[in-house]
């Protein structure tokens, strides 16, 4: 068969809203992140998670030195920033399947999302390790998509995919867990599903998720126990091996929720992402969710069958416990901003009460109203997030959040004590020259010759403090 045909052939098998995810996916994630992808970020725990794969295992990543070896050919930013979003993108194509969105537009806007996401600026500061996590975020997607269809063998596969996304960091868990909880919601929401049909479902993505983390830990001791290691106490590893801490578990979980409403309406709080835009932003979606599944229960008097409304609710509540489990899954440490790109299930939730609501609407005008409305509110969301992810004010959000600390030209970012930032001068002193170029033979706007003026008056005054 001429190759042609065959790619006709898989681009017709593949609906519509799959690609649109997936291409809109790939464009503004390569995009959003080209900055990482064109620079080189110093980070020490680079290379040494391609070349030293006992590491990984010692920190309970067993399968990370495998899945890092698809790049190890390259040390090429670019490069693994391409695979890295491919990767991406084949698991937001996989999400937009799972929750059985309808809407192109909408599963569009699910793949920016996905890619404008802030947190998942920080998976790129471990560049050489970036395509390996993304694989697993694609592999958790996976493993939900194979469970939801049913069957077996299926559900066999689905426990190996979540044990090997777990195998590259367990906190992708979380991904399998929350997307889970959003596919019951889809069933409590959707007319066509009974609710024996919308129980089996929930209960056979309950078995998986186990299966695939007992999976997960009997293969880290496998692995363990042929190479003779011990975990480390990086991050409480350690102490994972003497068991779960079942008595803190009411704290582990209050502690989950409260980090996911802090991360989207607490600003000023331990989150450098949350400022108040972004917190009116949150509470618009926020809004527009409840609306679109109030009318998704009422339109088609979803109502009166009563498993519905509370089984919706039942599952709204537990979305924020699914989108922090990861600080359930790692109980002797706090979650760290890598760790939290579950939370991103937070807005999907809001585009498939948009999918589900929107078509729904009394009024051809209204419908139009409302998908307007959602539609600005997440463009302003992922705009927000490719903002946030760009040049130094990127690294002062990590400064801010106790990463580390940012080798930097002094004057960039003004420190201050409402940022908590101070700039602290090398020594012996180390210093860069920049250059401002301009044609002469281009005449100036008025804005442009003032600023020229401006810099040439501060740097004469600069430099005579200098000689002083």
């Amino acid at each position: 068969m001429p190759l042609d045909r065959i790619a006709a052939r898989l681009r017709h098998r593949i609906p519509a809203t799959a690609w649109a995810a997936f291409l809109s996916c790939f464009l503004s994630g390569y995009l959003i992140h080209l900055f990482a992808f064109t620079n080189l970020i110093p980070n020490s725990d680079g290379l040494s998670r391609v070349f030293d794969p006992q590491q990984m295992t010692v920190s309970g990543r067993w399968f990370l030195h495998y899945a890092s070896a698809l790049n190890s050919f390259t040390q090429m930013p670019a490069l693994i920033g391409f695979l890295s979003i491919v990767f991406l993108s084949l698991a937001a194509a996989a999400a937009v399947l799972t929750l059985g969105l309808h809407s192109r537009t909408l599963s569009a806007l699910a793949g920016v999302l996905m890619a404008a996401f802030p947190c998942l600026g920080y998976t790129f500061l471990y560049m050489f390790t970036a395509s390996a996590y993304c694989l697993a975020i694609l592999l958790a997607v996976l493993s939900v998509w194979l469970a939801q269809k049913g069957g077996w063998p299926r559900s066999l596969a689905a426990c190996l995919l979540l044990a090997l996304s777990m195998g590259i960091y367990q906190a992708y868990a979380a991904v399998a867990v929350s997307l889970s909880v959003l596919a019951v919601l889809r069933a409590c929401l959707d007319h066509r599903a009974g609710w024996k049909d919308t129980l089996r479902l929930g209960l056979r993505l309950m078995g998986v998720l186990a299966a695939g983390a007992a999976l997960y830990y009997g293969l880290l001791q496998l692995f363990l126990s042929v190479k003779g290691l011990e975990l480390l106490s990086y991050l409480g590893m350690s102490q994972a091996g003497g068991g779960y801490p079942v008595a803190q578990l009411p704290r582990l979980i209050l502690s989950a929720y409260k980090q996911v409403l802090v991360f989207f309406f607490l600003p000023g709080s331990s989150s450098p992402f949350t400022t108040p835009v972004l917190v009116l932003l949150d509470l618009l979606a926020l809004a527009l969710g409840a609306l679109f599944c109030f009318t998704a229960l009422t339109r088609r008097s979803l109502w009166k069958q009563p498993w519905r409304p509370v089984g919706g609710l039942v599952m709204v509540a537990l979305l924020p416990l699914a989108a922090g489990f990861a600080q359930v899954i790692a109980p002797f440490s706090d979650a760290t901003p890598i760790m939290k790109y579950a939370y991103v299930s937070i807005y999907l939730a809001v585009v498939l009460a948009a999918d589900l609501g929107l078509s729904l609407l009394p009024r051809p005008r209204g419908t139009a109203a409302g998908s307007w409305a959602v539609a600005g509110c997440l463009v302003c969301l992922c705009l927000y997030g490719a903002n946030i992810n760009n040049l130094l004010y990127t690294a002062s959000l990590l400064v801010r959040a106790h990463v580390g600390a940012a080798l930097c030209l002094d004057g960039i970012v003004a420190p201050s004590p409402e940022n908590s930032l101070a700039f602290i001068p090398l020594a012996p002193s180390l210093t860069s020259h920049v250059e401002l170029i301009w044609s002469r033979s281009h005449r100036l706007s008025p804005a442009g010759q003032a600023f020229l003026d401006a810099a040439a008056a501060y740097l004469d005054e600069d430099r005579e403090q200098a000689l002083q």
